[in-house]
């Protein structure tokens, strides 16, 4: 979703970004669409990825690195949550990692405060949790004592913990480092993935998410052999 599509969102609410989908999802997963036929499960540089001018091959570990760049705020990203959830707990060999955007606004700032703070806490039924209250409960979580008043109500959540782990320096220092990578990889629509810092997935027109991650398969294929 472009920036100016997902400030819309915010602003409009839910219903507003039902009714646009369709134009939305000409700017979903890096904001690049290839006009050529759809290609599943393939590594093909300007239609299933874009290289980037990346020197080293970004591991941890010594395993490739993977990144989805999302927002709970994004309707896309919340469609493409679960099959990217079952393609992650699939992954042997790689690491799979979710940065939040913020594109420097305010009410990003909160939903990537949230991500940290659940990710902290290890809460892991909030993350689909927030996916749902904003797209499926109309919640407009877009401030903080609107997040804190929600984690509260939320079966296991101790409030007080929360709170103080959401405004804490940890999570603070979280956000700077998304906010630069976003910046790095030039990240201007979400959901992106981008494959050991050098391949930046591209979503052809007519293809599903699930041909999307086949794709990934195959760049990560592509990056192992380039990282020898």
């Amino acid at each position: 979703m472009q920036r100016r599509q997902f400030l819309a969102t915010l602003i409009g609410g839910v219903a507003a970004a039902a009714s646009s989908t369709s134009a939305l999802a000409q700017g979903a997963l890096g904001g690049t669409m290839a006009p050529a036929a759809n290609a599943t499960g393939v590594a093909i540089a300007g239609q299933t990825y874009t290289p980037l001018n990346t020197p080293t091959l970004q591991t941890v570990g010594g395993k490739i690195e993977v990144l989805e760049f999302f927002s709970y705020g994004c309707p896309h990203c919340h469609d493409f949550s679960e099959p990217f959830e079952r393609w992650s707990k699939k992954q042997k060999d790689v690491v799979v990692r979710r940065v939040p955007v913020t594109f420097g606004r305010p009410q990003w700032v909160v939903l990537g405060r949230l991500f940290y703070t659940i990710q902290t806490l290890k809460l892991t039924a909030l993350d689909m949790g927030a996916f749902a209250a904003i797209h499926q409960q109309g919640k407009t979580l877009y401030d903080d004592q609107a997040v804190l008043q929600w984690a509260a109500a939320q079966p296991g959540v101790d409030a007080k913990k929360f709170s103080e782990v959401y405004y804490s320096s940890e999570v603070t220092n979280a956000m700077k480092k998304a906010d630069a990578l976003a910046m790095t990889y030039q990240i201007d629509g979400v959901p992106s993935i981008i494959v050991g810092g050098r391949y930046k997935m591209l979503q052809q027109r007519g293809m599903n998410f699930n041909d999307l991650l086949l794709n990934t398969d195959a760049v990560i294929k592509l990056a192992k052999q380039s990282g020898k």
